[in-house]
């Protein structure tokens, strides 16, 4: 007998299976407003994955970095960026297979789902973007010269 409930099985009774499409190598993936999270078993660890960005941006990368740092720190462990070898910026968990049940496991990928839909548009907001001028500030800056 094995310590390890499927994955599948713990999605069912966490109620997330419905919501969960099967990709291969026995991935499944969820949507959690604009983030896509996808769960699947890494050796003897479930890990909940959401790739947000295919690489970092090209300018501004030190305060990006730092962003995702400070970032890390709102959510006290729950979930953390890394920047993977093949360069994505992704918000991942993950946890030993052994003993997870259904609840931790909803907990697991609900909270690497709300803090990626969270994050992604701030990040994207922040350093990927193309900011327009913004006309409030142009008239304050040219009222502040015309005096």
């Amino acid at each position: 007998m094995s310590d390890f409930t499927g994955l599948d099985e713990l999605l069912t009774q966490a109620g997330l299976r419905s919501k969960a499409e099967p990709m291969d190598n026995g991935l499944y993936r969820m949507q959690w407003g604009s983030a896509f999270v996808m769960v699947g078993v890494a050796g003897q660890a479930i890990v909940a994955i959401a790739p947000l960005f295919r690489q970092p941006p090209a300018e501004r990368t030190d305060l990006f970095y730092k962003r995702l740092l400070e970032h890390n720190a709102y959510m006290g462990g729950m979930a953390a960026f890394a920047i993977q070898p093949d360069g994505w910026v992704v918000l991942h968990a993950g946890r030993s297979r052994k003993g997870m049940d259904a609840h931790e496991l909803a907990v697991m990928i609900s909270g690497v789902g709300r803090f990626a839909d969270e994050y992604d548009d701030k990040l994207i907001a922040e350093f990927f973007a193309a900011h327009a001028p913004d006309p409030e500030a142009e008239d304050a800056a040219a009222a502040g010269g015309a005096s």
